[in-house]
């Protein structure tokens, strides 16, 4: 009933086009409100902040956090905090998904586990793997 009303000319303008992104850390990580993004400006200083906490506590990863990067970040969050949330990423090798993806999740406060695998993984190896992150997740 509204969207007739709503003045969308400002976010598909080809010159000065508003942001149209939404994500639960408008004004910060800490506090998860999910709101539109009024300025590219501050949600660069929420993740840039956010990325240097991470490498604060993890391994430092280099990201350069241009405007498409932080839009892939607010949805892989929108994504993941609902309950089921799943996705494929799909791009090619080198191209920020899992270093994305990593940063996303630290900003939900999960926790990521990569499986690593070797010439000598078995079956037997995968079903330990799961097993240990069931636990972790609560399941038995």
């Amino acid at each position: 009933k509204i969207f007739p009303s709503f003045p969308t000319a400002k976010y598909y303008a080809s010159e000065n086009a508003e942001p149209l992104v939404f994500c639960h850390f408008v004004e910060s990580i800490e506090e998860p409100i999910y709101d539109q993004i009024t300025s590219l400006v501050n949600m660069s200083n929420v993740l840039e902040d956010a990325l240097r906490e991470y490498n604060e506590t993890n391994a430092t990863m280099d990201l350069v956090l241009f405007e498409d990067a932080m839009k892939h970040v607010a949805r892989i969050v929108r994504i993941i905090r609902n309950e089921g949330g799943h996705a494929l990423l799909v791009g090619v090798g080198g191209s920020g998904k899992q270093s994305l993806s990593r940063l996303a999740a630290f900003i939900c406060g999960f926790t990521v586990v990569q499986i690593v695998i070797s010439s000598t993984y078995s079956i037997n190896d995968l079903k330990d793997d799961l097993k240990a992150m069931y636990h972790k997740a609560g399941l038995k």
